[in-house]
């Protein structure tokens, strides 16, 4: 093979086009990628009842209302992550409002809900970019129960961020330009 000087100008510019990128590019991917799931087992310090099912905010039944601690991963979060999963749905109307980590325990109405269903749609509020296209089975009986979701819209998001695109809104440079519009 030939060393031509194009190629000793592409071997050293590489290193420093991939470096370019930097730490929040691979950081908003795993991010992105920790944005997929909500699963684990969950434990409530009440008793409380979930049998709840939904199906990409198009459809839901069942009812949920619990607050206690999800142990695995959901919302960025790994390990004993505080939750609050109150749902109730009747396959074209449903509310849901799935908090973890992120919300004020001591508000019920902390996280907002949004509606969900062809008629939760129209009484609204909307879901949150990161609740678009979620699938959440939530099982909770007495004092224990297990958890899984998944975000198709978050897997999209995933996808699409090796391409710099992000339909969410949640890595680091559109959290940045969303907090500038907001304040």
């Amino acid at each position: 093979m030939r060393l031509t000087i194009s190629r000793v100008v592409i071997l050293l510019m590489l290193p420093l086009l991939l470096g370019s990128a930097g730490c929040a590019y691979m950081g908003n991917r795993g991010n992105d990628a920790l944005d997929i799931f909500d699963v684990g087992v969950t434990t409530s310090p009440k008793a409380g009842f979930s049998l709840y099912a939904g199906f990409l905010n198009l459809a839901a039944l069942g009812y949920s209302e619990v607050d206690g601690t999800l142990y695995g991963l959901a919302g960025r979060h790994a390990g004993a992550i505080p939750m609050r999963q109150n749902a109730g749905g009747l396959v074209v109307w449903g509310y849901e409002q799935l908090g973890y980590e992120d919300f004020d325990a001591a508000d019920p109405a902390s996280p907002p809900s949004w509606g969900v269903g062809p008629i939760g749609w129209i009484t609204g509020p909307c879901p949150p970019p990161s609740q678009v296209l979620n699938c959440p089975k939530l099982l909770h009986l007495g004092r224990v129960g297990i958890t899984l979701n998944c975000h198709f819209g978050e897997l999209a998001d995933f996808i699409l961020g090796w391409t710099t695109l992000d339909i969410i809104g949640d890595d680091t440079a559109g959290k940045v330009a969303a907090e500038a519009q907001v304040g």
